[in-house]
Order: C-alpha cells, then structure tokens, then sequence
C-alpha cells in the first residue's frame, strides 16, 4: 500500500559512547535494533531528537510508533515531562548493524540537547523519529537539492558542520566547490575538512560577544564581492547552501539573490536560535 502520511517512526536507541571528539562537538554512538530501519542518505538528512526531561513517559515508549501518533501522545504530556524536541543531521550511519552517530554542537550557552550530550553516559536511552525505509521511497528530510550545478557554495557555522560534511561526502570530485565556515575553534574544522578534496576552504573565526552567524555573514559577503557573477552566469549549473542561526538566514540569502542569483538556486536554513525558545 502506497503511504501517503509522514514516513518518519520513532526509534528508541541506547547511547554505546559519547566522546567529545573537538572543543565543541560530542558525538553520540547509538544503538538499537530499529536503526536496521534507517536509510542512510547522508547529505543533510534530518531527524528528531526528542530530549529527555528525566524517564521518558511509557507512551513514548511503543517500537516505531508513526510520527502522527508519537506527536498526539507527545502534545497530550504534562510540559514537565514531555521531551524537548531538536532538529538534528543524520551522522555516519549504519542500518546494517543498527548503528548511528550524531555530532552536537555544545553552544556557549548550551540548549537542552547540548547539556543533554554533555552529560549523556553509555546506556542511556535516546529517542528520536527519522524515515522508516520500509516507508519512505523519497529523500524524506534531505533539503540537498542541487539539480544540475556543476559549481556549489556550501556556508554555515558550528551546527551545520555535520550536514556540510554529509554533502561534501556524496559530492564527485570533478565538481567545484567553495565552502565558508564560522568557527569559535578553528579545531573544529576538523569535522569538515576530511571530506573537502579538491574544495576551496575558508574559515571565519567568530569574534568574543558577538552574534553567532555574523562572522559566516561576512565571509559570504566576500564571497559574493569576488565569485557572484561567475555564479550568475552559469544560471542552473550554481547552487548555494547555507544554515546558521534563525536570524541570520534571511541576510544571508538576501546577499546571494542581491547579486543576482537566482533565488530557486539558494537554499538557505535556520539551524538554531539565538533567543529562548518554547516547544
């Protein structure tokens, strides 16, 4: 039968190791026997991590409830115990041995994911709702869309690392590729950089206080100064994409299409935000 709904189920995994493998980012080792159920996309793909606010109530606990029933029982619990939805990119994974890795970003001021991750120890429980690929025929929750482009810019600060190196994975070497990164710690290129071949790098240093997205927002602007009219002129042959924080995504996308890019040839996505946040 042709599922016509959501194709994402939620998946209980078992944390096998966190290790802060740079200043800023831990990775998460999952573990559980319905990851054997995820597609391994790559790219950008995006997943739901439902953070715990102490035991997860029983209701969430069914095996790869749809994500139309998991949402019903999550909006009928108390706030004090419903879990904390995040936006996460998919990491290496590996449905074979029902395996998956999730890198976070640790923010000055760490979200409940990050202070989730940073004191997360092997065996504790983690949901989170991804595609079930017995479901899922499309590339449900891969924003990556480059059509024909031969010639790419890839942009974002901390949060979009893990999906830039997802993209720079899959992409043929014989293609051209500018990608501007913000960093707080230079060392923490080092979860792109082993996946940028032939990719022209370059990496703004975030100045203390202040904003986060503005460094990125610069290095685009130069960006712009010297390449946009290379990029106008191969039309449906350029695509951009970029993700940073919320406020800054507009800015940044504005400099693109200013420059005459087409805006069908941009994407450009908020990854977190830089104010409080009510779920």
């Amino acid at each position: 039968m042709l599922h016509t709904g959501s194709p994402n189920a939620l998946v209980t995994t078992i944390v096998r190791s966190a290790e802060r493998v740079t200043p800023g980012f831990v990775r998460l080792a999952l573990q559980g026997p319905e990851l054997r159920h995820l597609p391994a996309r790559g790219l950008d793909q995006r997943m739901k991590l439902l953070i715990p606010q102490g035991a997860y109530p029983a209701e969430l606990l069914a095996p790869m409830l749809p994500e139309l029933e998991w949402r019903r029982r999550w909006r009928a619990l108390d706030a004090a115990t419903r879990p904390v939805l995040r936006s996460y990119t998919v990491g290496e994974a590996r449905p074979h041995l029902g395996e998956l890795d999730v890198d976070v970003y640790v923010h000055a001021s760490p979200g409940p994911a990050s202070a989730w991750a940073l004191s997360a120890r092997p065996g504790d429980r983690l949901l989170l709702s991804a595609p079930d690929a017995r479901r899922d025929p499309r590339l449900h929750g891969v924003q990556w869309r480059p059509g024909a482009a031969e010639r790419m810019l890839l942009a974002g600060d901390e949060t979009a690392y893990p999906a830039i190196a997802g993209i720079l994975r899959s992409l043929d070497p014989t293609f051209r590729v500018d990608v501007v990164l913000e960093a707080g710690d230079r060392v923490d290129a080092a979860l792109v950089e082993p996946f940028l071949a032939g990719a022209h790098l370059d990496v703004r240093m975030r100045a203390p206080g202040r904003p986060g997205g503005a460094a990125l927002e610069g290095g685009v602007a130069d960006w712009v100064r010297e390449h946009a009219a290379d990029a106008v002129a191969l039309g449906h042959r350029f695509h951009a994409w970029a993700a940073t924080e919320t406020g800054r995504v507009a800015r940044i996308r504005s400099l693109l299409t200013d420059a005459g890019i087409r805006s069908d040839h941009v994407h450009a996505q908020g990854y977190w935000n830089d104010r409080a946040r009510v779920d």
